[in-house]
């Protein structure tokens, strides 16, 4: 006899349920849960979601598993075949107990990425440099690296402070808010942590904040989370923007005028 295929669900942020027909896996950022059949409550589809309810005591509110944005009949497909499989007595145990977790397998060194990273733009830095030195004045070689130098920390500045602008605008609109529990103090800087729709903790760091904090993350991406500021806050990164917006432009000019200089002779 053939053993049937299993089957596979892949959600958001990059969740994959499997059912091998003896138990179900979840796939996620934080690593493998496996999740024996003895385990589960029921599994239930809603939709594009699957949820897995697990055993829980009397009076205890069990633990679910869920994941969005699949397909609705492959979530009816799922959820059924794991009901059909299920045995036909719960027994009286506390399901969480019953799932084993095991940690994401850490990425591969990407020192050659790198490498060639550094070297793609470090090449065409230097020869520009001696392009200036050679075909202007030595000042000019030397003045090349402050113009660079003003307009990296202006570029950095800008596109850092523009992220966050657009983030809050962005999550307390199209994001999902939730309030974060104080973990614990680091530097002084409070630790919060957060439970995605998935069920994956998240922390963010707050210097402010009291024993809870109003957040909205992404939910394509939850780790990304912002704290909505003031009016205040917000014109003083619009400011800062600006203010890197300049120096990356001033910078862009004077690197400008010296190549200009140098080719005139």
């Amino acid at each position: 006899m053939t053993a049937a295929s299993p089957l596979v669900l892949r959600g958001r942020g990059d969740a994959v349920l499997r059912f091998t027909g003896a138990a179900v896996t979840l796939g996620r950022t934080d690593g493998e849960h496996h999740i024996p059949l003895a385990a589960i409550e029921g599994v239930y589809a809603e939709g594009r979601s699957v949820e897995i309810e697990l055993v829980a005591p009397v009076e205890t509110e069990p633990v679910v598993y869920r994941v969005e944005d699949v397909s609705e009949a492959a979530a009816t497909a799922f959820a059924d075949a794991v009901e059909a499989a299920l045995p036909d007595q719960v027994a009286e145990v506390d399901g969480s107990t019953l799932v084993t977790h095991r940690p994401p397998v850490a990425p591969a060194p990407r020192g050659h990425r790198t490498k060639l990273l550094v070297a793609g733009i470090a090449v065409p830095v230097l020869a520009l440099d001696v392009f200036l030195g050679v075909a202007g004045r030595p000042e000019h070689a030397a003045t090349f690296w402050l113009a660079l130098l003003v307009t990296a920390v202006g570029g950095y500045l800008a596109f850092f402070m523009g992220q966050g602008l657009y983030r809050m605008w962005h999550l307390p609109r199209n994001g999902i808010t939730v309030h974060a529990r104080l973990s614990h103090y680091t530097n002084n800087t409070g630790v919060y942590r957060y439970t995605d729709t998935t069920g994956a903790s998240h922390t963010y760091t707050d210097r402010m904040g009291g024993n809870t904090v109003e957040l909205a993350y992404d939910p394509r991406d939850p780790k990304v989370a912002i704290h909505p500021e003031g009016v205040y806050s917000r014109c003083m990164m619009a400011l800062m923007m600006l203010v890197g917006c300049g120096m990356a432009g001033g910078g862009l000019f004077g690197i400008g005028w010296l190549v200009l200089e140098a080719l005139k002779g």
